[in-house]
């Protein structure tokens, strides 16, 4: 990948990279790393980028309504995301204000575009941390013959959330053969707009 000089330039391709990553399974920034704060202490997981709108600033993914991170953003909504791409050498971190969605328009388009095998998961009775005797899904059985069914996962709705965070800074690190450099880019809301700089990586 070659050296970028234009700020503008970075701030729309981490955009786009992301737009695309929302839309496309085995994106390298398609898993992404989400953090919460519980105690003052971090927490990080992986989760899966399911939507990204630049216009809006919008990062989303979704996740069982009774996960811990669920209780961390209620507490504290201020969430961190982290990318990695290996084969470019970016880096992406970006900050916000996270929301949960349960059930308003857009938990429900949500579920309605997600295929039922992304929403098998939502069919626990479990909560997630439950401590069990051996490993296990603690899925039913309907949801582990395929196909699996809109009407075989449509229980788990009660469970099923979106998460949406706001973006109001975006890191960027790029790791060159040349020299490695870094951006940093701050939203302004008076501006309605990102400022840029560039920073020691």
């Amino acid at each position: 990948m070659n050296r970028l000089t234009s700020l503008d330039e970075v701030r729309e391709r981490v955009w786009r990279r992301l737009s695309k990553a929302a839309d496309k399974p085995g994106h390298p920034l398609r898993l992404l790393t989400f953090g919460t704060v519980a105690a003052d202490t971090p927490q990080l997981r992986t989760v899966v980028l399911r939507e990204a709108v630049p216009a809006a600033r919008r990062l989303a993914f979704h996740s069982d309504r009774r996960s811990q991170k669920i209780e961390h953003i209620r507490t504290n909504n201020r969430a961190s995301w982290l990318g990695w791409d290996p084969e470019t050498g970016e880096q992406v971190r970006l900050r916000g204000a996270a929301t949960v969605h349960r059930d308003d328009e857009g938990a429900d388009a949500m579920w309605r575009e997600e295929a039922p095998r992304s929403l098998d998961v939502y069919r626990r009775t479990a909560v997630p941390g439950t401590p069990l005797d051996a490993p296990d899904d603690a899925l039913p059985a309907a949801v582990k013959d395929a196909p699996i069914t809109r009407a075989d996962v449509a229980e788990g709705r009660t469970h099923f959330a979106v998460v949406r965070t706001i973006i109001d800074e975006i890191g960027w690190l790029h790791l060159h053969a040349d020299g490695h450099y870094r951006a940093r880019f701050t939203y302004d809301a008076d501006a309605a707009a990102f400022e840029g700089t560039w920073i020691v990586p």
